[in-house]
């Protein structure tokens, strides 16, 4: 069984409750056994034996959105999501998974079924769903349908880099020209952007191209785990973890960067599959193997901030619209990355920030989605509620998760405001050729 020392994580909980008001659960469900402290109780109970794991310990458990904001606002930053997270895997050893998580578990597993799938899924898109047409002026038309008929990787997947410009063979005369080679990076783009937000890398494509910066984008990477993982099914995460590593390793040398424009997925990569592999039980090379990839993981936003000159790049047209940045937990409270994506947008944009632009949108993972669907409705709602005030036409979110839950909050209290990637509002600032 894991290391994660479950007992000793819930008897440190001193109790001081600091943790409740901003709880993303109890702001919803005033409850104070779904609270972090509530949950680290049941969870010290459960691991000394005085608690079952039962049917109403399973519901509790599974009510945890896993936002980190307890651990965010925790004196001692108790890991109460990965407490969470490790009993997950007991329920779902002990209950299983629902068929239909087993079934888009398989997908995450087996790239091509599921390229399959998602691609007939988007040529019924058309008959299917149906979109009204934005009172907004904007630059980038509404996408209507959810799903694309041909995903990103299927578009721009290549299996490895092109070296020939990085190690030239020829002649000694031409060594000074190979040598003077194009920047590189790798791109990891995460299930939504793959197959419902296909824009997004095709944004992330431009602005690169624009940054005379090479985009790699590996076709054969595999799902980051984090539905499995947040799920409980650890033998899905683990197994995708390490065909990734195996992966990665194969072209880490040909590359400066690989940068992820999902936040879920960067946090998991960055945080979680450590995690993952720990309270997997698998052996720690895989862990040291993980670490030595590390240092070249950035969320997007993070690396073009740092590592580039876009800013330069970006016409100097102020755009009439005015937008607000919602956080996405794994972004800020995670990863730390919040003043990035601001930087970016505040060149050509007035951002009008919401009133709590770090509040949970409410979306917890498919298990939230399918068991607790009521519960992320009424935490999305105060969110979208927050976005309408502001004033802004858009808002924007480098998170593909929490985009589908903000837009679902924004259509249920009837707001026009619309919901895009930065990369997408970014791209659409570079002077056209």
């Amino acid at each position: 069984m894991s290391p994660f020392d479950l007992q000793k994580t819930a008897l440190s909980c001193v109790k001081c409750g600091k943790c409740i008001p901003d709880c993303t659960i109890y702001q919803v469900n005033r409850d104070e056994t779904t609270s972090p402290r509530g949950f680290l109780d049941l969870l010290g109970a459960y691991k000394a034996g005085h608690l079952p794991l039962d049917s109403t310990s399973k519901k509790i458990f599974e009510t945890c959105f896993l936002c980190t904001t307890c651990v965010t606002n925790c004196p001692s930053s108790l890991p109460v999501d990965t407490a969470i997270e490790s009993v997950r895997i007991d329920i779902a050893q002990e209950f299983g998974i629902s068929w239909y998580k087993r079934l888009y578990f398989f997908l995450l597993r087996h790239r091509k079924i599921a390229d399959l799938v998602f691609s007939f899924v988007g040529f019924l898109a058309p008959c299917l769903f149906k979109g009204d047409a934005t009172k907004i002026r904007l630059p980038i038309k509404r996408s209507v349908f959810p799903f694309a008929k041909k995903s990103f990787l299927q578009k721009y997947g290549t299996p490895m880099p092109n070296t020939t410009q990085h190690h030239n063979t020829t002649t000694p005369q031409h060594l000074e020209s190979s040598t003077a080679k194009k920047r590189r990076v790798a791109i990891f783009i995460g299930c939504l952007a793959n197959y419902n937000y296909v824009n997004v890398g095709e944004s992330l494509l431009k602005i690169l191209k624009t940054l005379e910066i090479e985009a790699f984008v590996p076709k054969f990477q595999e799902c980051c785990g984090a539905p499995a993982f947040f799920t409980g099914d650890i033998r899905t995460v683990t197994t995708l973890i390490k065909r990734n590593i195996q992966y990665f390793e194969s072209f880490w040398d040909e590359i400066e960067a690989m940068i992820i424009p999902e936040a879920t997925c960067a946090a998991m990569i960055k945080v979680d599959w450590k995690h993952a592999l720990e309270l997997g039980g698998e052996e720690s090379t895989w862990i040291e193997r993980l670490e030595c990839l590390l240092p070249k993981i950035f969320m997007t936003s993070e690396w073009l901030s740092a590592k580039t000159d876009i800013l330069t790049r970006l016409d100097d047209t102020r755009q009439e619209y005015a937008i607000t940045y919602h956080d996405p937990c794994h972004a800020r409270k995670v990863l730390g990355v919040y003043k990035q994506p601001r930087a970016l947008l505040a060149k050509n944009f007035t951002i009008n920030e919401m009133s709590d632009c770090t509040r949970c949108c409410g979306f917890g993972g498919i298990s939230m989605q399918s068991s607790n669907y009521t519960l992320t409705l009424k935490a999305g709602i105060p969110k979208a509620q927050s976005i309408d005030k502001s004033g802004a036409q858009i808002v924007s979110a480098e998170c593909g998760a929490c985009r589908m839950q903000l837009t679902n909050a924004l259509d249920s209290i009837k707001s026009p405001v619309r919901v895009l990637h930065p990369l997408e509002l970014l791209a659409d600032q570079l002077p056209s050729k």
